[in-house]
Formats: C-alpha cells, structure tokens, sequence
C-alpha cells in the first residue's frame, strides 16, 4: 500500500508538462495498481499467493450468447468468497481443449483459498452435444447456473447486431426485450 501511495505521490508532483516517455511510468503504476486490486482477473499466472491453490471450479455458469452470463460473472466476482476465470475455458465444448487433460484446465482456474469458490463461464457449454456429459464425469455435484433472457427473436437478433454496431439506439433494443 506503502508503494503505491508513493508512485501516486511521484505520479503528482511529477514536473508539469515534461512528457511521460511512451507512457512507461503509467503503465508501470497502472499494472502494480492491478496486482494490488482485488479483482480475480488481476492475479498474476506466476504469483501465488500463500494458503491458495488453482481449483476445479465448483460452479458452472452457462447460457445463450448475449443472455447476460458475462453480468452475472462480473457481479459475483465482488464478492470476496468467490474467484472467477477471467476467460471463457471452452474446455468441454472444445476438443481440442478437451483432451489437455484436467490439469491444463485446473491450470486456468485462479488461484483461490479453500473458503473460496471457483466459478467459469462458458455460454457455450449451453450447445454443446458433448459438454453435459463431460461436466457430469468431471464432477457429478457440480452446481449449473442457467442464465437465460427471455427474449423475441428480432429482439436476439438485435442484441446480436448492436454488439457488432454500438450505435444502435437502447430504446430499439428495449421494444423488444421482455
């Protein structure tokens, strides 16, 4: 904490209009800020903290594209007692994944405390033919969480347009949302 209140220190009294030399000195305070933060996406692959290890997740989230699963993700990332993956593994709907072997899927798993649960999220665990039955094998009590909107199909087909073009008004997509 020391640290960081004295870059910011050094950050604010740093001589008015001398120019920071390609941003070095910003991008170092900005990546020792993010290794401070409590953010599960900011752990470090080679840090590990004292007490944690990399586990098996012991929720799922899966759902439609564009039903909200990166939301609830980011949400119960807040929460001190759960770690998330901080990118979707697609390490049962993939067979290329799949046959890494559970360890090179443990090994994109965050670090966590025994406390902690470890939460990934694959919206396309939700069409996968072979992604049930793998998951089952894996872990019979694995906990699923199924997030789905309820959704008109010109609705969806919105939702998958102004992802593509930000521009599309929120009203329009509001009409024909449930």
């Amino acid at each position: 904490m020391a640290f960081l209140l004295v870059s910011a220190y050094l950050l604010l009294t740093h001589t008015q209009g001398a120019p920071v030399e390609n941003g070095a000195l910003l991008e170092t305070l900005k990546s020792q800020v993010g290794l401070l933060s409590n953010k599960s996406d900011h752990y470090s692959a080679q840090v590990r903290p004292p007490g944690t290890n990399r586990q098996i997740p012991q929720t799922i989230i899966i759902g439609v594209r564009k039903g909200g699963t990166r939301a609830l993700l980011e949400m119960l990332d807040i929460h001190p007692n759960i770690v998330v993956a901080t990118t979707e593994v697609h390490f049962f709907d993939w067979d290329e994944n799949y046959v890494k072997g559970i360890d090179w899927y443990r090994s994109l798993m965050p670090f966590s405390y025994e406390n902690q649960i470890t939460i990934e999220k694959t919206p396309g665990y939700f069409t996968s033919p072979q992604a049930p039955e793998r998951i089952h094998d894996m872990n019979s009590s694995i906990k699923l969480l199924l997030i789905h909107l309820c959704i008109t199909p010109v609705g969806r087909n919105l939702i998958y347009y102004s992802a593509a073009n930000p521009l599309v008004s929120m009203e329009l997509l509001q009409m024909y949302t449930i």
